[in-house]
């Protein structure tokens, strides 16, 4: 823990801070990040209270983009009120580079681990937080695919935590799939220019080995956006003049963009903890048919999965659609219940 700032706009019931914490980035080099810190106005429980890790989904990967900095950071945590009614800590990430110096390390999965793993850890420097050693982790899209990298790397980077879920919110698990196939053109044309915007500066990469120079300088105009369900009329443009410009590229066909899509692919190491999945299926962000293969995969690993499909849910409303489920959900893991797995075909 750097530093810790009361938030005089808590939610009723509720304390809360902004806080700065020490972090490492994929190579494990110190780092800072940013996150909001949120606990019940009342006394924690001997032993310390639960906590839940919530991981934003995307938002660009500019710096004035934390989530931290607007003016509904609060309320755009699903079932904030109802996990603080529970008595549980929530401490939500920006990851570095957000609401910090950058890059931001986007879609860059140990790094997102590491991030949300010392969120927790600074969430037990607060004395007033009561918040103990147990854990579970939620996020949504970007967030979700922090998460399951939270569950891959917990083991041996916190072993002072005790990990007792991942939920997994319209997750994006295997990285080549989900920037091509089935999702829309648009959506996957504005998530590439994030991910090698960022890329190119966290591992060194030239643009130039995906776009002419026209390319870069709309990548680099799209890195500077911070994403809203409404974007305006010249992001709108820029995207489209991007699509034209990328034309077919297949950043899965060209190194080393292949073997980082590769890398930073959820599902090479085992979970670490029971793992609760939901998929909504009228996303057409991430594509509902990747996330039930990685499910059945996972099922096929013998993790304990539950996987929820949410029929005509579009990807943005994927955690306030599970929010009740996956609270219950977690509220039987912090009770030490055992998980069972609940997935297609199994």
């Amino acid at each position: 823990m750097i530093e810790a700032k009361p938030a005089s706009d808590a939610p009723a019931g509720a304390i809360a801070w902004r806080i700065l914490y020490e972090t490492s980035d994929k190579d494990g080099r110190p780092t800072q990040s940013t996150a909001l810190l949120i606990a019940p106005n009342t006394p924690a429980p001997p032993g310390g209270r639960p906590v839940v890790a919530w991981a934003h989904g995307t938002t660009g990967i500019a710096e004035e983009c934390a989530p931290s900095l607007g003016p509904h950071a609060f309320s755009s945590i699903p079932g904030l009120m109802q996990m603080l009614r529970d008595g549980w800590v929530v401490v939500a990430t920006d990851y570095p580079g957000l609401g910090t110096s950058g890059p931001h390390a986007y879609l860059v999965g140990n790094a997102a681990g590491y991030a949300v793993l010392d969120s927790v850890r600074a969430a037990r420097r607060v004395p007033r937080v009561g918040a103990g050693s147990r854990f579970a982790v939620w996020g949504l899209s970007q967030g979700a695919h922090a998460a399951l990298f939270t569950g891959q790397v917990a083991g041996r980077y916190a072993p002072d935590l005790q990990l007792a879920g991942v939920v997994a919110a319209a997750p994006p698990t295997n990285l080549a799939s989900n920037l091509g196939g089935d999702v829309n053109p648009s959506v996957r044309t504005m998530l590439t220019a994030l991910a090698t915007a960022s890329w190119s500066k966290v591992y060194n990469i030239s643009l130039a080995t995906i776009a002419k120079p026209a390319g870069q300088r709309v990548i680099g105009r799209l890195a500077q956006t911070c994403g809203s369900e409404d974007p305006a009329l010249r992001t709108k443009i820029q995207v489209l003049r991007l699509r034209r410009q990328l034309g077919n590229t297949d950043l899965s066909r060209i190194e080393p963009w292949r073997k980082l899509l590769a890398v930073n692919s959820a599902g090479h190491s085992p979970a670490g903890a029971p793992l609760f999945v939901a998929q909504g299926g009228g996303d057409k962000v991430v594509s509902p048919n990747v996330t039930r293969q990685f499910a059945d995969d996972a099922c096929r690993r013998g993790e304990k999965i539950t996987f929820v499909e949410l029929p005509g849910v579009v990807h943005a409303d994927t955690a306030k659609a599970s929010a009740n489920q996956a609270s219950s959900w977690m509220k039987d893991r912090f009770a030490g219940i055992p998980a069972k797995t609940t997935c297609r075909g199994h």
